[in-house]
């Protein structure tokens, strides 16, 4: 579900807009406030979406997602997400950025359709947590579906370079922040925002 529409908003709402917006349906919703309410089941359960809403909204823009738009939107190869799916993209990518490698993964799980930018997010996940054979394999299906994606042939490049000196024993792999390769996977990190929030697809 949209947060902005629950909110009754504009993804370009200002910070003090969301608010306000929040306080003004938190105040009518309220579970105290309606009490005798024969429709008291359903305003808190408003209730609670509303507040939910207001989080993920706040939590993201705390992460660099600012002015959302959480509607269908096509990928360069034709497949369509869904306003759910799309969502979810933007929530797994804001738990990758915070370190939050498993949630991503449980986000990703959940979407259908398997495109390249959600090869990219799960090969960074797993390789997170330590997977390192199925974050490989997903970095060169995401690298096969956009051959041209530099960004996509870095994180390749990155995990096939770790898992060579993973077997050689030259480097303690498990961390996406090791070392050798800290730099290049904090750039891949950083980029991860605006994957999710401005290419178009």
């Amino acid at each position: 579900m949209d947060p902005y529409q629950v909110l009754g908003i504009s993804p370009s709402a200002s910070d003090d807009e969301v608010k306000q917006a929040y306080r003004t349906l938190s105040k009518k919703y309220h579970p105290d406030a309606n009490i005798n309410n024969v429709h008291k089941d359903e305003y808190t359960e408003k209730f609670k979406q509303v507040q939910s809403a207001y989080k993920t909204i706040m939590d993201n823009r705390k992460r660099g997602f600012t002015n959302q738009t959480y509607g269908n939107y096509t990928n360069d190869q034709g497949h369509q997400y869904s306003n759910n799916e799309q969502a979810s993209l933007n929530e797994a990518a804001a738990y990758i950025n915070a370190g939050r490698f498993q949630d991503a993964i449980h986000i990703l799980d959940q979407i259908k359709n398997k495109t390249s930018v959600w090869f990219y997010y799960s090969a960074i996940a797993h390789d997170g947590i330590g997977n390192n054979i199925t974050a490989l394999d997903y970095a060169k299906a995401a690298a096969s579906m956009e051959p041209g994606n530099l960004q996509y042939l870095l994180l390749l490049q990155q995990l096939q370079g770790s898992q060579g000196a993973y077997r050689t024993g030259q480097q303690n792999y498990g961390s996406p922040y090791a070392s050798m390769v800290n730099c290049c996977y904090t750039m891949l990190l950083l980029n991860i925002i605006t994957t999710c929030c401005c290419r178009c697809y």
